[in-house]
């Protein structure tokens, strides 16, 4: 593709539009783009679609990216995009398939929490004359999703090497990854129990909510044999942690995830 000028979506842009722009700007040929917004299905000065290479519609317009002339299930204008702009990137295909499905009715997150079309709405509902403002805003949002599904695969890929054990409450599983790992994997997997160490060193201990664990025992324990180490025992005693973003430790712990699954294992 040429390099665009303009990137033309709808008024009240939608998820499915907002990350079409998105794409494009991220991971296509318009970076700096000017954005331009027109009634939906409306072309930007009523020019015929996709005649102008410098001009870019995403959900409207009915061009090349545009899916309303369809009713493929599979189809959103963001997907069009990223098959043109990024079809190899896991991360993209796993969040372009939410927005498709949030796009076609096909995925419902609940009705107790705040989700991101409600986000976009509010946005809208701030910025009912300026929808630019609105690209502008959930640009950042959409990094930051992508970042989680990167993040997410790097998980799936550090639990393919997981040390699975026994523990005196059910299988426990422990991972040793940049990030640590995910217990939302682990507990899926089946186990109660969860244990890392990541790239900086910080380690943690998690147990399911439901759970009987008490890692009590466990906390004694690491005070006398890693005592230097700043560990930590939530109240609840199902979370035992050295370090976290939020509270990084004056003293890491010196211990092994092989060492600390020991101790566990002992309890």
């Amino acid at each position: 593709m040429e390099t665009p000028l303009t990137i033309v979506g709808h008024l009240a842009p939608d998820l499915d539009c907002l990350t079409a722009i998105w794409l494009l700007m991220r991971f296509g040929p318009a970076k700096d783009a000017d954005l331009k917004f027109v009634p939906a299905g409306r072309t930007w000065q009523d020019q015929p679609v996709d005649s102008d290479p410098h001009v870019i519609h995403v959900d409207t317009g009915g061009g090349r990216f545009d899916h309303h002339h369809t009713a493929d299930p599979t189809l959103s204008a963001a997907e069009l995009v990223r098959r043109a702009v990024a079809p190899d990137d896991e991360a993209l295909r796993r969040l372009v398939d939410q927005v498709t499905r949030i796009d076609h009715a096909d995925y419902r997150p609940g009705n107790v929490f705040f989700n991101i079309t409600d986000l976009i709405a509010g946005y809208n509902a701030l910025y009912p004359n300026r929808p630019h403002h609105v690209a502008q805003a959930m640009l950042a949002n959409l990094d930051a999703w992508y970042e989680h599904e990167v993040r997410q695969l790097r998980f799936e890929q550090a639990f393919q090497h997981r040390l699975e054990f026994e523990t005196p409450w059910g299988l426990g599983i422990a991972v040793q990854s940049a990030d640590g790992g995910s217990s939302r994997l682990a507990f899926n997997y089946g186990a109660v129990l969860f244990a890392y160490r990541d790239r900086r060193g910080y380690m943690g201990v998690t147990a399911q909510r439901r759970s009987s664990v008490d890692l009590k025992p466990v906390y004694d324990t690491l005070r006398q044999c890693d005592s230097q180490a700043d560990w930590y025992l939530h109240p609840s005693h199902r979370l035992l942690l050295c370090g976290t973003p939020k509270s990084p430790p004056r003293h890491f712990s010196q211990l092994s995830l092989e060492e600390l699954v020991e101790i566990i294992r002992r309890r």
